[in-house]
C-alpha cells in the first residue's frame, strides 16, 4: 500500500477500515466543491496532496472529489475538494457497491472526511459492465487504471497532448493492450509520418506507396474532382459537369455489372482510355475551339496522373483488375492471420493528393461497415487518425475538404455501424469541435498552450476541474484519463512499453551525432537517390 494513504486510511486490514483516522471536516460546500479543514495533528507537507482522492459523509452513504488546493484561512489549512461521484450500495467495502458519477446527496459542513485506501480504489474505479483494458496506474498510487473497452471504442476516444509528450506511444500503448485482450480486431492506422510500422511489426502489416494499391476506380466523384479538376475557380462547374459524364459513360462500359445499376459512385473498374475516348468524342461534338479548354485541362491532368510514377499507387494501368475485395481483406485484415493491425505510411503519398487517399480510405471504412450490416452480423472496425488537425481542421481548408466531410461522418454515424474513432493530435484547438465533441473518452497529456488547454477543459466531463491546472505539470507518459471509458476522471501513469513495440518518433540525438566529425562521402549521393526516386 501506498505509505502515505497507508498512514493516514490505518491498517489495511476489514477491522481497521471500520474507524479510519478522520483527515478534515467540511466546512464549506457550494455546487460540485467543497472546502474541508485539516485536522489537528494532520501534516498538510505529507497529507496534503494535489490530486489526492477523498471521501466525504453525507446522510449513510459516501461522496468522492479530488483535491484540487490547498489553502490557509484564518491561520488552518484548507482542502479544496471538487466532488465527482457517490456510492450507495453497501458502503465502501462492499464490493458490489458502483460508483455513480454526479453528486445527489450533498455533505455538510461538519461531516468528515477521510483518505481513500488502495483497497477501496480498487474497487472504486471498477466497471463491472464488461471487459477493460489496463493502461497504467492512478496517482498517487499503485492502484491499476483500467478503461472499459466497448465504451472506449464505441464512443470513439482522443489522445491529445503537445509533442514530445508521448501520444505515440500512448497510441501503441491501447493498441498492443487491445490486440493482448482481442486478438481477432481489425485496425487501421493512418500514419503521416511512418512512426508506427516498428511498433506493430510482429501484429500488423505495413503499407505505403510501393506496396499498397489503391486503384483510382474506386474513388467516388467527389474524389475524383479533387485530383482531376482541383480547387480551382474558373471553369470549376462546366469541368466538373464534364467530368461527371464521361466518368459515368466509362464506367457503364465495364460488362460485368448493369449498367442500369451504375452510377458515377459506384467501385467498379474502368479503364482511364475510356474517359480520354469519351473526352474526345464529347469535344468533337463542339464547334468553337475556345469551348474546348475545360476538356483539354482533364485530359492533360489524366495523361500527367498516368505518367508520373510517384502516382503509380493509384494510376498505374496495371489496377485495371477488379481488385477490390482482395484490397479490403489486406487493408482491413479480414482475415487477420495474426495480425490485425494495419499501419499506413502516408509520407510518401504526393501532397496534392494526400487528402484524397485519406478520404479514401475511411470512406472506405465506413461503407464497408454500412454495407456489412445488411448481411451477417457487423465486423467492427477501428480507425486511429494521426495528426487529426491536418485533416479534420476547425477552420475548413479546401484542400482537405473531402476528407474533413468523411470523419465528421464517421464521429456522428460511426457507432451505429460499429466503427471506432481514435483521433491523435497536438493541437486539439485546431481540430473541428463537431468531430472532438464526439469523443466519449479523452486521454489529455501535457499541453504548454492556453488555447489548447482551455479547449480540453470545456471537452473534459463533472469532477475534473482538479486537474484542469495539472494539465500543464504532467510529466512524460502521464495523462488525465476522462469520460465514458472509466469511471471516474483520473490522473494516470501510463504503463512502459518495451522498445520493440513503441513508435519510433525519438528526436535525433544531437550531441552525439555532433560528438565527432563523421567523413562518410557516400552518405549525401544516397539521400539524394533516394530523394530522386521517391524510394525510403
Amino acid at each position: 500500500m501506498n505509505e502515505f494513504v497507508q498512514e493516514v486510511a490505518g491498517d489495511p486490514n476489514p477491522a481497521a477500515r471500520d474507524t479510519p483516522t478522520v483527515l478534515a471536516e467540511i466546512v464549506e460546500v457550494s455546487g460540485a466543491a467543497a472546502a474541508a479543514r485539516l485536522c489537528g495533528g494532520v501534516e498538510v507537507a505529507r497529507f496534503g496532496r494535489i490530486g489526492l482522492i477523498v471521501k466525504v459523509e453525507a446522510e449513510g452513504n459516501w461522496v468522492y472529489g479530488h483535491v484540487r488546493a490547498i489553502e490557509h484561512r484564518d491561520g488552518d489549512p484548507h482542502l479544496c475538494i471538487d466532488l465527482f461521484g457517490e456510492r450507495f450500495a453497501g458502503g465502501a467495502d462492499d464490493e458490489t457497491a458502483h460508483l455513480d458519477r454526479g453528486i445527489s446527496l450533498y455533505p455538510v459542513p461538519g461531516n468528515r472526511v477521510f483518505a481513500v485506501d488502495e483497497t477501496e480504489l480498487a474497487t472504486l474505479f471498477v466497471r463491472r459492465d464488461g471487459p477493460s483494458l489496463r493502461l497504467g496506474q492512478i496517482y498517487p498510487t499503485k492502484v491499476a487504471a483500467n478503461v472499459h473497452i466497448d465504451s472506449l471504442l464505441a464512443r470513439h476516444f482522443a489522445v491529445l497532448g503537445s509533442t514530445g509528450t508521448g501520444k505515440s506511444s500512448a497510441v501503441a500503448l491501447i493498441i498492443h493492450r487491445l490486440v493482448e485482450k482481442l486478438p481477432g480486431g481489425h485496425i487501421l492506422i493512418l500514419d503521416p509520418h511512418n512512426e508506427y510500422a516498428t511498433a506493430f511489426r510482429d501484429i500488423g502489416e505495413h503499407f505505403d506507396p510501393t506496396t499498397l494499391s489503391l486503384p483510382y476506380w474506386m474513388m467516388n466523384l467527389e474524389e475524383h474532382v479533387e485530383v482531376f479538376i482541383g480547387t480551382r475557380e474558373a471553369g470549376h462547374e462546366v469541368e466538373i459537369d464534364i467530368l461527371k459524364r464521361s466518368l459515368l459513360a466509362a464506367r457503364k462500359k465495364n460488362t460485368r455489372f448493369s449498367a442500369a445499376r451504375i452510377t458515377v459512385d459506384t467501385p467498379i473498374p474502368y479503364k482511364l482510355t475510356d474517359i480520354l475516348a469519351e473526352l474526345d468524342a464529347q469535344m468533337g461534338r463542339l464547334d468553337k475551339p475556345e469551348k474546348h479548354l475545360p476538356f483539354l485541362r482533364l485530359k492533360h491532368k489524366i495523361e500527367e496522373l498516368r505518367s508520373d510514377d510517384r502516382y503509380s499507387f493509384m494510376f498505374s494501368g496495371m489496377l485495371i483488375s477488379d481488385s477490390f475485395a482482395d484490397i479490403i481483406s489486406r487493408i482491413l485484415r479480414m482475415p487477420g492471420n495474426g495480425k490485425p493491425v494495419s499501419t499506413l505510411d502516408l509520407s510518401g503519398v504526393p501532397s496534392d493528393i494526400v487528402d484524397v487517399v485519406v478520404s479514401l480510405l475511411c470512406r472506405m471504412v465506413f461503407d464497408f461497415a454500412l454495407w456489412s450490416r445488411k448481411g451477417d452480423a457487423a465486423r467492427p472496425l477501428l480507425l486511429v487518425c494521426e495528426e487529426a488537425h491536418r485533416y479534420v481542421p476547425r477552420q475548413p481548408n479546401p484542400r482537405f475538404d473531402s476528407a474533413r466531410r468523411v470523419l465528421e461522418r464517421i464521429a456522428k454515424e460511426g457507432r451505429k455501424y460499429g466503427v471506432s474513432l481514435g483521433l491523435v493530435s497536438q493541437r486539439p484547438s485546431d481540430v473541428s469541435e463537431s468531430v472532438l465533441s464526439q469523443c466519449g473518452t479523452i486521454l489529455s497529456m501535457r499541453m504548454n498552450n492556453e488555447r489548447d488547454t482551455a479547449f480540453v477543459a470545456n471537452a473534459l466531463p463533472e469532477g475534473s476541474r482538479a486537474f484542469l491546472s495539472s494539465i500543464s505539470a504532467l510529466k512524460t507518459r502521464e495523462c488525465i484519463l476522462s469520460g465514458e471509458g472509466v469511471a471516474a476522471p483520473m490522473r494516470v501513469w501510463l504503463d512502459h512499453l518495451e522498445d520493440s513495440q513503441r513508435p519510433s518518433s525519438s528526436d535525433p540525438a544531437f550531441s552525439e551525432n555532433w560528438e565527432w566529425a563523421r567523413q562518410d562521402a557516400t552518405f549525401v549521393p544516397a539521400v539524394i537517390e533516394r530523394w530522386r526516386s521517391g524510394k525510403r
